[in-house]
C-alpha cells in the first residue's frame, strides 16, 4: 500500500514526539541525582523508575512504529502513531517533573 505525505507527516511526528518523551529522563535526571544523593531516604516508586529505569522509556517510539505498521484499520495507521507520539510526550512531561519533586516535597514535608 503507497502512503500519502501526509501519512509520512503524521508518522515522523509522531516517532519524534515519542522519541523526545523518551529523552526527557535522559536529559533531566542528571540534574538531581546529586539531590536524591545527599536526601539520604528511600525515594518514591515514581522516581525510582525515572532515576533508574528510564530506559524503558524508549519502547514509545518502537510503540509508536508498532502502530504504524500494525494497526488494524490502514487508513487510521497514522494517526494512531501521531496520537502515542503527542500523548506520551504531553503525559511525560508532567508526569517527570511530579517525579523529580515528590522526594524534595517529602522531605520538606518532615522538616
Amino acid at each position: 500500500m503507497r502512503r500519502s505525505k501526509g501519512e509520512k507527516i503524521l508518522l515522523v511526528t509522531g516517532l519524534l514526539t515519542a522519541a523526545a518523551a523518551a529523552s526527557l529522563p535522559a536529559l533531566v535526571v542528571p540534574y538531581f541525582r546529586t539531590t536524591f544523593a545527599s536526601l539520604g531516604m528511600a525515594l518514591p516508586f515514581i522516581t525510582t523508575l525515572f532515576v533508574h529505569y528510564s530506559a524503558v522509556f524508549w519502547l514509545l517510539p518502537a510503540l509508536s512504529l508498532a502502530a504504524w505498521l500494525y494497526w488494524p484499520t490502514p487508513h487510521r495507521r497514522a494517526w494512531v502513531s501521531c496520537l502515542i507520539g503527542s500523548v506520551s510526550l504531553v503525559v511525560m512531561m508532567p508526569l517527570l517533573i511530579a517525579a523529580m519533586y515528590l522526594p524534595i516535597f517529602r522531605m520538606d514535608a518532615t522538616i
